[in-house]
């Protein structure tokens, strides 16, 4: 994230970065033990709207595996006109680097693929190229367990975390009032809000990335046909 946040890309409006800085959790947790912050002692109080309201659903995207069962909801509703029971997609959850299932969506069959870390993700691409596999929907993950194994994470020697805080996020799930993205009344006021302006152009430049537009600088040791 460091790095992709000065992409050239990653200017929309020409007037200067989207992202000015990038904190990783090692360094949020250095900043505040550098302060002498005690957390356990602050006051409780709201978060910062409209960042501060988000859905079970936006939680689990630490997880790998998080975002494909997010939108898996989203498409059920979308698909059905009502909200699947929230732990339908479960499936997808899991410590394997590489995994498969099908769901059933108003009787047709949807073959998705969920995988972590980069050596998962090659072996998956090349089975995709091969034709060996298809699926209908595909999730990767540079990161082994998502982002909550990602680089930035604390770091217990000798024990991978990632399944265990990606266990905790799916907690944080289960006991949110909103368990689907497509619920999130700010997100929903913000597509209204452009919507009734004949804007809805702009809604797709300020939150979907076109990430073949992208101009990413090409790394030397990447083999060229990955």
């Amino acid at each position: 994230k460091k790095e992709e946040c000065t992409y050239p890309g990653m200017d929309s409006t020409g007037t200067g970065p989207d992202v000015d800085l990038v904190l990783t959790t090692r360094e949020i947790d250095r900043m505040i033990v550098a302060e002498h912050i005690q957390p356990m002692n602050l006051l409780e109080e709201e978060f910062d709207h409209p960042l501060g309201i988000s859905t079970g659903a936006g939680v689990i995207f630490g997880a790998s595996g998080g975002v494909m069962e997010a939108a898996l909801r989203s498409v059920s509703f979308l698909a059905t006109g009502q909200n699947p029971d929230a732990d339908a997609f479960a499936n997808v959850r899991g410590k394997n680097g590489w995994r498969e299932a099908t769901f059933y969506i108003e009787g047709k069959p949807v073959n998705v693929a969920v995988a972590s870390g980069l050596a998962n993700a090659r072996n998956l691409v090349e089975a995709i190229r091969k034709g060996d596999v298809q699926y209908d929907f595909v999730e990767v993950m540079a990161c082994p367990g998502g982002c909550a194994g990602g680089g930035g994470q604390p770091i217990i020697m000798n024990t991978e975390m990632a399944h265990v805080r990606g266990q905790s996020l799916y907690g944080l799930d289960q006991n949110s009032a909103l368990r689907f993205s497509h619920e999130n009344p700010s997100i929903s006021a913000l597509y209204e809000r452009f919507e009734n302006n004949d804007m809805m152009h702009r809604v797709h430049e300020l939150l979907h990335t076109d990430h073949n537009a992208w101009e990413m600088p090409k790394s030397p040791g990447l083999r060229e046909k990955v």
